[in-house]
């Protein structure tokens, strides 16, 4: 049997034990499939599985692939037959660097320092895809060196797990937004808890990350405005003076929402959105997934997978959490289906390395007022996380929010590193693009 056909093998494997699984645990890519007909078998059970939460029956792949040939009852082992696909995969990667008609220009344009250099760089990459792991998770005893070598990476910048919030207090007590880990916030409706979240993704994608957000309340529109709004808020483009203080502000929510700008602001906007464009302002990418897109009808776990793997994101974010199409209730208690998702949200962040944000509501109460009669700011308790407390229980961080006229606070509810209790106090002018942590130092220092 040429080696190629494990790949077959492999995948008939696949649709007759009826699991996804060792596709990831392996690693096993299209760019491993040596045929079009391997390819395209690929392609269809991974979107039949995204679409429908399942591996394909043997008569439906048949049915939806030219030219597919049904083995049953391989007996070979997952490891076996992906060592065999990653060995062959490996030798035509080396095939095709070799042969590679670009390779005679390179020799001759790099010193020799930068060319050998690039084949060895290359022949790394061969070399990693090539492998398989076959051990489970990591020995803390054994894989010293696994660790010395991540610590060099983020000690050199060069692996940025970590996410830096725009607000200096959730940077100083739990250190930002790492990948892999589960994060929530919420606070009554229409307090503004889906800026703060947006604010920190924006925050995110100025330093590098690959956003990806699911708006299931809100229109794209909107989104873009109220992003528009505070990018340019960053820039400082625009100086207001609201209730006699100036800020540095960017375009006017609202004038973008109902295509009100004036002329003269109008151009600025144009010039601005080119300028985003053209990779200005934002060195990562934001891509959104609204309420009103005609082709977001799924919205299920597989789906999610299915987005963060097709952008590539660092950064998540879900908003809010109970729009998406939830798990199936198999423990039949109350909550049970968010409860099921939460915790496979929490899995999907670890597996695909992302930082995960969720936004849901807090439980209404009684509004408080001062004495001019104006709502005052009052922070949610724990208790008060709506629809299910498993989400208080997966997320590695939970942040509360409440707002009041131009302020608000954040606190946070639980910290794994701690933190718990510290409150941040905040400017709040979405309209203006304006939401910015209040500096108590940097003012003293200006007063004096």
């Amino acid at each position: 049997m040429a080696r190629k056909q494990f790949a077959q093998l492999f995948l008939n494997k696949i649709i007759n034990e009826q699991d996804m699984t060792p596709l990831t645990k392996y690693k096993i890519t299209a760019t491993d499939m040596p045929t079009r007909v391997d390819r395209d078998t690929y392609e269809f059970i991974r979107q039949y599985n995204a679409e429908q939460g399942e591996v394909p029956s043997y008569a439906t792949v048949a049915a939806s692939v030219a030219d597919f040939e049904s083995i049953p009852d391989i007996s070979d082992s997952f490891t076996y037959l992906a060592k065999q696909v990653k060995d062959y995969s490996g030798k035509m990667a080396i095939f095709r660097l070799l042969e590679d008609p670009d390779m005679q220009a390179k020799y001759d344009a790099m010193s020799s320092i930068e060319f050998a250099d690039y084949v060895e760089q290359a022949m790394h990459d061969i070399k990693i895809n090539a492998k398989i792991s076959t051990g489970l998770g990591t020995d803390i005893l054994q894989d010293g060196e696994k660790f010395l070598t991540e610590y060099e990476k983020r000690k050199a910048g060069d692996s940025n797990k970590l996410w830096r919030s725009k607000f200096p207090t959730i940077n100083r007590e739990i250190g930002g937004y790492t990948e892999g880990n589960l994060y929530a916030v919420y606070g009554r409706s229409g307090r503004g808890k889906s800026i703060i979240v947006m604010e920190d993704a924006l925050e995110a994608a100025c330093n590098g990350a690959h956003v990806l957000i699911w708006a299931l309340e809100m229109p794209w529109f909107e989104w873009m405005a109220r992003a528009y709004s505070s990018l340019s808020a960053r820039r400082q483009i625009f100086t207001a003076q609201i209730d006699g203080v100036d800020y540095k502000t960017g375009f006017y929510n609202r004038d973008l929402q109902q295509g009100g700008l004036d002329e003269a602001f109008e151009e600025a906007f144009r010039v601005f959105t080119l300028e985003l464009s053209e990779g200005q302002h934002v060195k990562g990418s934001i891509t959104l997934r609204s309420v009103d897109d005609d082709d977001f009808d799924k919205r299920n776990l597989a789906a999610l997978q299915t987005d963060i793997e097709a952008v590539d994101a660092n950064f998540v974010v879900i908003d809010p959490i109970y729009y998406m199409d939830f798990e199936q209730n198999t423990s039949k208690t109350a909550g049970g289906d968010v409860a099921a998702t939460s915790k496979k949200l929490r899995w999907l962040a670890g597996r695909t390395k992302t930082a995960i944000v969720v936004v849901t509501q807090a439980e209404e109460e009684k509004e408080s007022r001062d004495d001019d009669g104006a709502r005052s700011i009052s922070i949610p308790s724990r208790d008060d996380v709506k629809k299910s407390k498993a989400i208080l229980e997966d997320a590695a961080t939970l942040l509360a929010f409440d707002s009041a006229g131009d302020s608000g606070i954040i606190e946070i509810k639980k910290g794994r590193s701690g933190g718990e209790g510290v409150q941040a106090e905040l400017v709040f002018m979405p309209s203006y693009g304006v939401v910015k942590e209040i500096d108590y130092e940097a003012a003293l220092v200006r007063e004096f």
